[in-house]
């Protein structure tokens, strides 16, 4: 078996390493989730996928089909995903001869639902990825017949396989034009930001991916709740899928009565045994704290976004405030001290996503692991809103939600 290895660590047309085989032997396809080309993915349980290939020239010829998407989408009739127009083999001929029986152009219909026959010719270009990729890493037939673990398994080789295509076509490969956040200049190559990667996801038509939440839900915190200086540090990591994250707020007892939530985060000065700086003591106090259901908690992620209850270092409560609580090592995807966590078992539906819970038994973070756009605590545990100072006073318009309105 010849080994081909792909990097799709740049976000441009895909290019082959090593020599494209030219006999008609199997081929292997290892993949690099990472943007930047000599970065090198730490997460292998979560990252590391071989996909078997039938031919070389499949190989080849899919290469040049994505690559394509580069350079111009092809405003005709034509269909990318069943070549020369062809119908489905699964399409029922009666359907067809039906359809051909209609007073109007289904083409302009589509057309019009997608924006525009260049956004139709898009779409389709992107769909056709999906149907005729040849590692057959896509295929749902088997969905039903397979165990619960194993639907989780081959939902991670199929968002391998997408970031991978991904990444050879270049999808996410340029900063956005918007400069009012600072979060843009960490976004180059951030597939998950894109139409293009949405319309993927939706051509696969499966349930949800085990890192779905990284995106709904992770990202969009970071985005949102901290500050430049944090979102430079962590954005790049979640871009090249070093950290994979979920939204930990439902709790056991609670649901998402966010105000009845129990986990704690107390902070701890350096002059009290706490690292340079100081930290938070995240932990989970009673049974009904425990973190229930998020997804992408169960097996998937490494980090998670917890909303905790924010004590500080006069041991005032502050309510609900967002924490980055490390999970699992980014080496080994191992679990690390004081965490306990773990899948919460079959669902009627969404069984390719690890729905689970976490405890957190005196688990250690930095300081600057709260999220720090809004509000901040100091070294000595001081808690203060951004911009109380000089809006003269906390609440009325030095308060978040004003400070959000004025931004925007």
């Amino acid at each position: 078996m010849t080994n081909v290895t792909t990097d799709i660590s740049a976000a441009r047309p895909l290019y082959v390493k090593n020599t494209i085989p030219t006999v008609e032997t199997p081929t292997k396809l290892t993949v690099n989730m990472s943007h930047q080309t000599k970065t090198v993915c730490t997460a292998p349980k979560i990252c590391s996928h071989t996909f078997q290939l039938s031919t070389s020239s499949q190989l080849l010829t899919f290469f040049t089909m994505t690559s394509k998407f580069s350079t111009s989408t092809n405003n005709t009739n034509e269909d990318p995903r069943e070549p020369n127009n062809c119908p489905p083999l699964t399409l029922s001929p009666d359907l067809t001869t039906e359809r051909l029986k209609s007073s109007f152009n289904p083409l302009a219909i589509t057309n019009f639902i997608d924006g525009s026959a260049d956004a139709t010719s898009k779409r389709r270009l992107l769909e056709s990825w999906i149907i005729r990729d040849p590692t057959g890493v896509f295929s749902n037939d088997d969905n039903n017949y397979l165990h619960r673990s194993e639907r989780h398994t081959r939902a991670l080789a199929k968002f391998v396989r997408l970031v991978e295509l991904c990444r050879a076509a270049g999808v996410g490969g340029k900063k956005s034009n918007n400069t009012s956040s600072s979060a843009v200049n960490h976004l180059e190559g951030e597939i998950i930001a894109t139409p293009e990667f949405l319309t993927l996801v939706n051509a696969i038509s499966d349930d949800p991916f085990p890192t779905s939440l990284h995106w709904v839900m992770f990202v969009p915190n970071i985005l949102t709740l901290c500050d430049a200086e944090q979102q430079a540090q962590w954005l790049p990591l979640c871009r090249d899928w070093k950290m994979i994250g979920c939204y930990a707020q439902t709790e056991l007892g609670h649901g998402s009565n966010i105000r009845a939530l129990e986990t704690t985060a107390t902070f701890l000065k350096e002059s009290d045994g706490a690292a340079p700086g100081g930290e938070w003591v995240v932990h989970s106090p009673t049974l009904t704290s425990t973190k229930f259901w998020p997804g992408t908690l169960g097996k998937t992620a490494n980090h998670a976004m917890v909303i905790a209850r924010l004590i500080d270092g006069s041991g005032v409560d502050h309510g609900i405030h967002n924490f980055l609580v490390p999970l699992r090592s980014m080496e080994d995807h191992t679990l690390l001290p004081g965490v306990e966590t773990g899948d919460i078992g079959p669902k009627i539906g969404y069984n390719n996503m690890d729905n689970g819970f976490a405890r957190f038994e005196n688990v250690r973070i930095p300081r600057r692991n709260m999220a720090m756009r809004f509000a901040v605590v100091d070294e000595e545990g001081v808690y203060e809103k951004v911009g109380a100072k000089k809006k003269g006073g906390s609440g009325g318009s030095g308060d978040a939600a004003s400070k959000v309105a004025c931004e925007l």
